[in-house]
């Protein structure tokens, strides 16, 4: 018996808008489906980065990155794209980050200024009135 909702997740929901790349060893690229009777439109070169439209069983709809032409690959042809490294700072970009930590001109930061003499405030007196219970925590 079968029961509904084991099958393995697919369709345009899952994985829509993830970038993959193509294995190493090249993907056959069809515009319409692999069932178009021309046969593929071209060839996708190991590497090549794409986005995922739609994740099914056998053809995955995609995206080419760079042209946005989209078409169907077979989707074990494609691999999660490693995760992009994060820029580093460019001297510019340190320079405006000095600025508004520094106060804007470049310069060093302020010295800390020397604690202020505030007064504390008068309390009254500790002891309690005359003839007042015991105080209980």
């Amino acid at each position: 018996m079968m029961l509904p909702g084991c099958a393995s997740p697919s369709g345009a929901g899952v994985h829509a808008g993830e970038p993959y790349i193509v294995n190493n060893h090249g993907a056959l690229f069809y515009s319409y489906g692999a069932s178009q009777a021309s046969g593929p439109d071209f060839e996708l070169g190991g590497g090549q980065q794409v986005t995922m439209l739609s994740y099914e069983y056998g053809y995955s709809h995609v995206a080419v990155a760079g042209t946005g032409q989209t078409g169907y690959v077979a989707t074990e042809d494609l691999s999660h794209a490693p995760p992009q490294p994060k820029a580093s700072p460019t001297p510019s970009l340190l320079a405006a980050q000095t600025r508004r930590r520094h106060g804007g001109d470049g310069s060093r930061p302020p010295a800390p200024e020397e604690e202020s003499q505030i007064p504390m405030p008068e309390f009254p007196e500790s002891e309690p009135p005359p003839n007042a219970p015991p105080f209980r925590y």
